[in-house]
């Protein structure tokens, strides 16, 4: 009976820290990288459209978006790609992951415009304290953005700031993921930081083409809004607290030794 007891709490004082290392990552090693990867344009209209990564352009030909005469206008991707290693579990301070910019300019009437845009951002991560670990899997997050050019004739059909704003709509898609890593669950949110993203009035998202309550942003003519974009991430426990381990081998070995007594 001492020996048993003695290799139980041998047992014991081995598998309890083991069983207390499920604990968060309270900080993490980042890599992130956003994209340009589709879109579509208005069928008619006799203007030129431009798609590289991280720019999306239309308008007149030959012309120019942000310098003179400014005869077209673009979504554009900066301040991407981002890496770190300060991405804090449970903070409410986003890590930055890229600027989108819409440079609203007045078209020639019959330009063609843009109607959907594909964004793809590419996350991973790697554990960095208090324990630091191989990366994670790469995540592929993918945004769809819904986009009206508006005729500038006064018309507009919904609360407009100018002679009518240009609608700017991001799909939820992946803003928020989950995942499961020794013991945890972690919850990763894409979030706007500058306060231009809100929730649109209905007559303004029926005019994007998106359901009510959609969110994204307007845009007067002849300006540059810039969205800020950036990353959370909330972590819990979910695995069994380590006294619950340690109480099932403190039975199993009581159990282990009444079988040895009742074959004696």
């Amino acid at each position: 009976m001492k020996r048993l007891i003695k290799t139980t709490a041998l047992a014991c004082a081995f598998l309890l820290p083991q069983l207390a290392q499920a604990a968060l990552v309270t900080q993490w090693e980042y890599e992130v990288a956003s994209e340009w990867t589709g879109a579509t344009f208005q069928a008619s209209g006799d203007g030129t459209t431009a798609t590289s990564s991280s720019v999306l352009s239309w308008g007149a030909t030959g012309g120019s978006y942000s310098s003179s005469p400014k005869n077209r206008s673009a979504l554009v991707i900066s301040n991407s790609p981002q890496s770190g290693t300060d991405l804090v579990t449970n903070s409410m301070m986003p890590v930055l992951t890229n600027v989108i910019t819409h440079f609203n300019n007045i078209l020639a009437g019959g330009t063609k415009s843009l109607e959907t845009a594909l964004l793809k951002t590419t996350l991973k991560l790697k554990p960095f304290l208090p324990t630091p670990d191989s990366a994670l899997p790469t995540k592929t997050l993918n945004f769809t953005i819904r986009f009206i050019e508006t005729p500038n004739d006064g018309s507009c059909g919904f609360d407009s700031a100018s002679n009518c704003d240009d609608i700017f709509v991001i799909e939820v898609g992946d803003l928020v993921t989950s995942f499961n890593y020794n013991g945890a669950k972690y919850t990763t949110a894409v979030v706007e930081t500058t306060s231009s993203l809100t929730g649109l009035s209905p007559a303004a998202c029926a005019q994007a083409g998106a359901g009510a309550g959609c969110l994204g942003f307007k845009t007067i003519e002849q300006a540059a809004t810039a969205a800020m974009f950036g990353l959370l991430i909330n972590g819990v426990e979910v695995s069994a607290p380590a006294g619950t381990g340690v109480l099932g081998l403190g039975l199993l070995s009581l159990f282990m030794y009444g079988r040895r007594r009742s074959a004696k």
